[in-house]
Formats: structure tokens, sequence, C-alpha cells
């Protein structure tokens, strides 16, 4: 009875720390709240999905502009069932938000117990200090909303690593599968924790044993585990060969020429995360690594350096390390834990021991003011770029509202044949639902072998946005309205803000969508013009 009452009262104690974590989590889901355009990219697939039975961007053109088949099946799911997409979505990254936290404690216990200084079993209270460093941190708590798969492919990422650790060989296949279903990228942060885990752990073994340790590998499990990622991932490609007559997603073709952004995106990319993250605070704690470190040191290393290999992103706040931040805030509170249990064994340094894993929760009160001072900046830019180089959340959700109010307005006012091209193919092409040009070229699969399309790698260039369709091209295909060369702005369109190719000839036609609410407050986005042929009546543009 009295180990009962003391189990339950260590328990207890915990209850303020998950209570401060939950407030923290709700507040910061609140003041991050958006939708990003790519996301509607998703949402136009499920759309399509849902109403027309095939996973086309435009009714009758197979072409994969989409990366995250797992998302945008949950999503159309969401449809069916009459749940609004963007509802749907943000539904869905919160709740993947939650599953990753809960899943950074579980990996943070696991690794304590299983490879720190501290082998105590069960749940302690130091293991909650990487969830109270995750809901301080934009870099991980942005990615609750947006729209985007994010952290869902990060969530089923962390869900393969425990998995794996805790010996679920099957789980953790499922898991790694899902999370390739989710973000193909994925299967890089996967494979760098595999390979650090054979060096860790596995090679020390055969050293240790001998040959005869290769009797002690779960041949049969592994052997089970790799089908069970294998089948359905060659199922896909085969299905996606069949359906699409591509081996790869059109992304692929439109996005591998991040690479020429290395010296440029790539390499700021990786210094903002590592800014953004204070990733300097493992410099003192350097002096507590050991090997086992390497199972999140190298996944972490993995993550970054495909970030920069691809040139990066133009989005704020680190998303394509989501995965990164999490395993960074474990290992933090890792070496916190293993630097206590070194200091433990000089009795001078005793009580300074006992004290050290609360740096990590000092460290989180810092990450939360400065998260403050963030979003007060993020907020002072509705529109351009922070640092001049990237684009914030009250940004992105500005353009992605006045994109879905012009959409509206478009699936209202003009015929449903009206073909438009976008240079956003985003939240205006799902709301208008009408057939759509985009000159990026992500659900284009010509563009990107066009004579005169790109890579582009000037300084105004943004990493996935160096294709665009050329003006041959453009005009063969003919749209009722050129958006992709259009106009935004407060004020009406003047000459000089008409492209070259397409002034004579060429009139503008403009939309004023009025009063929208984005990012917390209403503003007027002003005019969306598109260009149109003088000789052409769309809709109500050029009627007598």
């Amino acid at each position: 009875m009295q180990r009962q009452l003391s189990e339950r009262w260590r328990r207890s104690r915990w209850v303020p720390s998950l209570g401060a974590i939950a407030v923290a989590y709700a507040v910061q889901t609140i003041a991050w709240r958006f939708h990003c355009d790519d996301a509607f990219i998703s949402f136009r697939y499920a759309d399509n999905l849902v109403a027309h039975g095939v996973l086309h961007f435009n009714v009758g053109e197979a072409v994969e502009g989409y990366t995250n088949l797992a998302w945008v099946l949950l999503i159309a799911a969401a449809i069916r069932l009459g749940v609004a997409a963007p509802t749907a979505a943000s539904c869905l990254t919160v709740a993947s938000g939650v599953a990753a936290i809960g899943l950074a404690i579980g990996l943070a216990s696991t690794l304590r117990s299983r490879f720190g200084s501290d082998r105590s079993t069960g749940l302690h209270g130091v293991d909650l200090a990487p969830a109270a460093l995750l809901v301080a941190s934009p870099e991980f708590m942005v990615w609750t909303q947006g729209g985007l798969e994010t952290l869902f492919a990060s969530t089923w990422t962390l869900v393969a690593f425990l998995a794996w650790l805790r010996g679920r060989w099957s789980r953790a296949a499922i898991a790694a599968a899902l999370a390739w279903f989710s973000r193909p990228d994925t299967a890089i942060a996967i494979a760098a924790f595999g390979l650090a885990w054979i060096g860790v752990v596995g090679l020390p073994h055969l050293c240790h044993h001998g040959w005869k340790a290769w009797r002690d590998v779960p041949w049969r499990s592994l052997a089970v585990a790799g089908l069970i990622f294998a089948f359905p991932v060659a199922l896909h490609m085969i299905w996606r060969h069949q359906t699409y007559g591509a081996w790869w997603p059109n992304t692929w073709a439109i996005k591998q020429p991040g690479q020429l952004l290395r010296s440029t995106y790539g390499r700021d990319y990786v210094i903002a995360w590592l800014a953004a993250t204070h990733a300097w605070i493992l410099t003192p704690l350097l002096v507590a690594v050991r090997p086992r470190h390497l199972l999140l040191v190298v996944p972490i290393v993995a993550i970054l350096g495909y970030g920069w290999s691809v040139g990066g992103d133009f989005m704020a706040y680190s998303r394509f390390y989501s995965t990164a931040t999490v395993l960074l805030a474990i290992l933090v509170v890792w070496l916190l834990t293993d630097a206590c249990g070194q200091l433990e064994r000089y009795p001078a340094m005793t009580t300074a021991a006992r004290w050290l894993p609360g740096v990590a929760w000092i460290l989180a009160l810092a990450l939360g003011g400065q998260a403050m001072s963030r979003w007060r900046e993020d907020r002072a830019h509705p529109s351009g770029w922070l640092d001049g180089r990237w684009e914030g959340v009250t940004a992105m959700d500005r353009f992605a509202a006045v994109g879905v109010a012009v959409g509206t307005w478009m699936r209202e006012h003009l015929p449903p044949n009206t073909f438009i091209s976008v240079g956003a193919a985003g939240a205006v092409p799902f709301a208008a639902r009408l057939p759509t040009l985009d000159a990026y070229g992500l659900v284009d699969p010509v563009i990107a072998k066009l004579p005169g399309a790109g890579p582009y790698t000037g300084p105004r260039v943004r990493p996935g946005h160096q294709f665009q369709a050329p003006t041959f091209y453009v005009k063969a295909r003919d749209p009722d309205l050129l958006c992709h060369v259009g106009y935004r702005g407060p004020r009406p369109p003047g000459r000089t803000d008409t492209a070259a190719a397409f002034r004579d000839g060429y009139t503008w036609a403009c939309i004023r969508p009025g009063p929208i609410s984005a990012a917390g407050t209403t503003f007027d986005p002003g005019y969306y013009c598109c260009r149109r042929r003088l000789d052409r009546i769309v809709g109500p543009f050029g009627a007598p």
C-alpha cells in the first residue's frame, strides 16, 4: 500500500507540468493559426477524388502534383464525411502535434532508461522536458497549423523510431511505410536512425560476442518487417506508373533543381534553424556526448543535410526540419540527464547535478518569451518577407485568404469551363474549381521540359519556383484569364504593372474581393487582376 501511495504521489507531481504544457500548446496553436496556400493543392486533389473519383488536379489530366498520398486520402475521407478540407486539415495538424509531443516524451523515457546514465524504468518528470521545449518553439508549433502534412509525417517517423527502440519491428515497418506515404523524404531520417542503430548497438554487440552473435539477430522478424514496408511502397510505385505514366511524382522534376540554390537558400535555411532552436546550447554539453547519442545526432544531421541539398525553403519556421526539432529537444534533455549522472560521481558536484536537468525548463521559458517576440514580428509583416528572405505566417495566411475569396468569386461568377492560369496553384484553383494552368509547372508535366522554362537561380527566385511556363506555351494553351501575369494591390493596375508579352491585345479583368478576415484581423486586399484578351468575353468581363 505504501509503495502504491508513493507511486501515485510521484506521478501526481507531473500534473502541474503537464497542465502547463497543455496550456502553452493551446495558446501557441491559437496564436499561430493560419492556412498555407500550398496546402490547398492537396485539398484540390482530395476534392476531385471525392467529386469525380480521380486523383487529378484538373479532371482528365493525370499529373501527380502531390507527394503526400496518405494526407490527401485523409482529407478526402473528411470531405466525404461533410467536413471542409481546411477544417479537417487544421484538426489533423493539431492532433499530429499532440501525438508528436507524446512520442517525444516516450522516446525521451525509452532512451534514458535503455541507454542513459539513469537506467531506471518508467516515466520520470525529466522526460517531460522535451515537451516543454517543443511547445515553446515556433519551429514546432507553427506546423500544428497551416494545413500541410508536415507534423503528420513527423509523427509517423517518430512512431517508427520508438517502435524500433522497443523491438517492435513490424510496428516500426508499418509506421515507416505510413511516413513514406505522408512524405517520402522521411525515409532519410528513418534510414539514418537505422544506420546509427547498427553502429551503436549492432556492431558493438558483434565485436563483444563474436560471430555467434549473429544468432541473436531476429532475422525472421526483420525480414517480415522489410516486406511490410517494401510491399506497399512497391505496389504504390506500380500504381503510380500505371496512373500517371511516371515512376516519380511530377513534383520531383519541378523541385529537383533546388540543388542549384544550396549556396544561398540551402545554406541560410540550415543557419536559420540552428539560430532559432538555439542549437548552440549543445556546446557545453559536448563533454557528455557518448556514442549512444548518435542515435539522435545522425538523424538530425541527415535531415539538415537533406534540407540543404534541396535548396531549403522560402517558408519561415523550418518546416523541413520539424522532425529534427523534436529530436533536438530530446537530445538536449538526454545530454543534460547524462551530464547529471556524470557529475554525481563527484561528491562536491552532487547538488549541482541534481539541478542540472532543470536547465531544460529554464530554456523552455526563455524560448517561450522569444516565441512571443517572433510572433509580434511576424504580425508586423502582413506582406513581404521576414529577414528579407522568409515568408511568415501572417503573410501566408493573408495570401491564402485572398486566394480563397477570389476563387470563390470566380466559381460564382464565371462559366464552369473558364480556363485560368495561376502562379500559385493553391487557394485560387481550389475555391474556383476551374481548369487551371499552373505556370510553375507543379501540376503540368510539360513545363519543366520546355526550352526557356528554367531552372532559374536569380536572387528573386524561390525554392520550388525555379520553372515558369514560357510565353509561347501559355499562348498556345490560351487561358481565358491569365492570372499568373496578373496584379495584386490596393489600387487599380496600370500599364507599368503589365507583363510586356501580354500587353498588346489584352486588357485587365479585375476582382475586388472586399474585406477579408485573416491572421486575426480584417483587411481590404484591394484588387486581384488577371489579363484577358480584348476579343474574348469571360463571364462579366468584356460583356456589353
